[in-house]
């Protein structure tokens, strides 16, 4: 039970980490980790929804798995609850190993003594690699969460939000129309 305690107050701290991009662009009172990872996990839904209508539309030979969507949803930014949400500056200096090194460390303590942890530590990597379609899928709804509130936040008059919103390259052609989309609400 102790375990699971532990993974429930390391969790907890998701609630009060902002996500510190957005603390380096100016906003005020960013969205947490925790309001960050919920919407990823309502727009993974939804989305996969959409993709497994017509699967073969989106590149796909078969439908995709809602509920690992929806488990790779809620465990991407697990290990930030320890690590904290390195902002871009950060995890370039110290490079993409080291930051996915100290994630797996942490994820594999995290989980290690839990029922299925094996299991959720193997999902969060499948995430990290990006090795699945339903990883991908999570990989476009966390830039295109990311994308949406940096509109948000431009309504409130925030205006140093460009990098949050350029370079991104898609998975799927819907998450590229749906990029495309906002894109047109940010020009009007």
């Amino acid at each position: 039970m102790s375990s699971l305690l532990h993974l429930f107050r390391t969790a907890n701290h998701l609630k009060s980490l902002p996500r510190t991009g957005w603390l380096f662009a100016g906003v005020v009172q960013p969205e947490s980790l925790a309001d960050h990872t919920c919407l990823v996990a309502i727009y993974a839904l939804f989305l996969a929804e959409a993709v497994n209508a017509d699967p073969a539309a989106q590149g796909l030979a078969a439908p995709l798995n809602v509920e690992r969507v929806l488990a790779l949803a809620l465990l991407h930014d697990l290990a930030e609850s320890v690590l904290t949400d390195l902002p871009k500056r950060s995890a370039a200096a110290l490079g993409a190993d080291a930051k996915h090194g100290a994630e797996a460390r942490i994820i594999a303590g995290l989980l290690a003594d839990l029922p299925r942890g094996e299991h959720y530590t193997a999902l969060w990597q499948e995430y990290d690699d990006t090795s699945t379609p339903e990883a991908r899928l999570v990989k476009d709804v966390d830039k295109l969460e990311m994308v949406l509130q940096s509109l948000r936040y431009g309504e409130r008059g925030h205006t140093n939000l460009d990098e949050f919103r350029a370079g991104h390259s898609w998975h799927y052609p819907i998450s590229r129309s749906l990029f495309e989309e906002m894109t047109l609400e940010i020009l009007r």
